[in-house]
């Protein structure tokens, strides 16, 4: 996962917030409740994306090292689909 791009999600999350309020007129005290659950929503899920690429890493590593007859092709195959999901975020 590329860190910039998580920070992105998270900064336009909150900026999405921030405008709402701002639009309904109501720039108060609930302005950042608002913004806090904004960020907490997508740190969330940030952090959901994190576990779904780890339990994926998780897997390719537990079916190469019970693999004694995977050849370099398939040792490769495998990595790379579990990489796919992190190149594309």
């Amino acid at each position: 996962m590329n860190k910039e791009q998580a920070y992105n999600r998270i900064a336009k999350a909150t900026i999405k917030a921030l405008k709402e309020q701002a639009e309904m007129g109501k720039v108060n005290e609930l302005t950042t409740e608002a913004v806090y659950l904004a960020i907490d929503n997508a740190f969330t899920l940030e952090q959901a994306n994190l576990f779904k690429q780890n339990e994926q890493m998780r897997h390719a590593l537990q079916f190469i090292a019970q693999g004694e007859n995977l050849d370099q092709e398939k040792m490769m195959t495998l990595a790379q689909q579990a990489l796919t999901p992190l190149q594309n975020k």
